[in-house]
């Protein structure tokens, strides 16, 4: 009996051994978190382009995976000049996520929370990659330089309503913007935003050729007509780089030389046709406006940051859409269905300069319009 409890003394001083070597092994707190650290770090990041299928990834980034493979692609380079930062949002995903926050098919912060960033490194990332991409915008968003293009464009815009000369549409569009402060946090809602003036040329394949933003407060922007006036467009025409051709523009616009704008009172047939025609040619800027608008929701929502961080960002989605138009995407729907555009400027109250610059409206109804040449045209 004596042995036995000698033994089993020696198993009891066995086990509080391991005990004590394993109490040294969990109290070592550097190696613990050291292992912690590694196994968070192995964990696979959020990838859309596996972790979600087709339809709901056009759904949330309002590309198909292919087109925004293409978008990467194309300004990966740009985005990966900086050095890389430790716990830096991969490019690509900075990339996807700018994209998605300017969908606008969900709150800001739960596109942030889906990224694993918060809200201000969001807002980081998106003004970083609105930059990349508007520096791009002279090779996606220009008028036709060469008289082929010009011929091309003119014939596109006459195939729709049988307006000859017609070389582009022009639309206006009134976006808000939120400042931020220092630290990147939201300006509170008791401080107003403030609002900048997009002017918009498009072609009849639903594509931005030009784009002018300016605030209200420079040079006192108050109607449609004064942006116009102050534009680069209006200058080219003005030093006949597009002789002989002209742009339409609504009723909240002047008519000018090289701006014609529908009749708002038609006393004859000729005028009706000529007005059918305005209409008819001037419906595909009226749905790029639409179709842009809806692929990206924050242009009918508030932009965060500064003025020409949104000059950036506007300039950047316009660049994004024309890319869509240009690689045919599917994810928004192209229906036939055009919804006319809420007005967000003023129109011109200057009735006497209306009169005069009507002439040139006149001669062009009398020329393209009357039943004689109307007919002759459809022959």
């Amino acid at each position: 009996m004596q042995e036995l409890d000698i033994f089993r003394r020696c198993l009891l001083d066995f086990k509080y051994v391991e005990d004590f070597k394993e109490f040294r092994h969990r109290t070592n707190t550097k190696n613990f978190f050291k292992a912690e650290r590694v196994k968070k770090r192995n964990l696979a990041r959020f990838n859309p382009f596996t972790d979600y299928h087709e339809i709901k990834f056009r759904q949330k980034y309002r590309y198909t995976k292919e087109n925004l493979r293409r978008i990467i692609e194309i300004i990966r380079d740009d985005m990966e000049i900086e050095p890389i930062k430790k716990n830096q949002v991969p490019t690509d995903l900075q990339i996807l996520s700018a994209i998605r926050f300017w969908g606008g098919t969900e709150h800001p912060k739960l596109t942030a929370m889906a990224h694993g960033v918060s809200l201000q490194t969001m807002i980081k990332i998106t003004k970083r990659v609105a930059a990349v991409l508007s520096s791009k915008a002279s090779r996606y968003i220009r008028m036709p330089a060469t008289l082929s293009e010009k011929e091309r464009m003119m014939r596109s815009f006459e195939q729709i309503g049988n307006m000859p000369q017609v070389i582009g549409a022009v639309l206006h569009k009134t976006v808000q913007y939120q400042p931020v402060n220092g630290n990147l946090t939201i300006a509170t809602q008791t401080q107003l935003d403030d609002f900048l003036h997009s002017q918009l040329v498009c072609d009849a394949d639903y594509k931005i050729r030009d784009l002018d933003l300016r605030q209200p407060e420079e040079f006192s922007i108050n109607t449609a007509s004064e942006m116009f006036a102050l534009s680069r467009i209006k200058e080219r025409f003005e030093q006949n780089e597009f002789r002989g051709r002209i742009l339409l523009g609504n009723e909240r616009l002047s008519c000018s030389s090289c701006l014609f704008t529908p009749v708002a009172y038609p006393k004859d047939e000729s005028e009706d046709l000529y007005n059918h025609a305005h209409d008819l040619t001037f419906a595909p800027a009226r749905k790029c406006l639409n179709v842009w608008t809806r692929r990206f929701g924050v242009l009918n929502s508030t932009l965060y940051g500064s003025f020409n961080s949104a000059k950036q960002t506007i300039t950047a989605l316009a660049l994004l859409h024309n890319m869509a138009m240009e690689w045919k995407d599917p994810s928004i729907d192209m229906d036939n269905t055009i919804s006319h555009c809420t007005p967000t400027m003023s129109p011109s109250l200057d009735q006497t300069a209306q009169a005069v610059e009507d002439r040139n409206r006149r001669s062009f109804i009398k020329t393209h319009f009357t039943c004689h040449n109307v007919e002759n045209n459809l022959v």
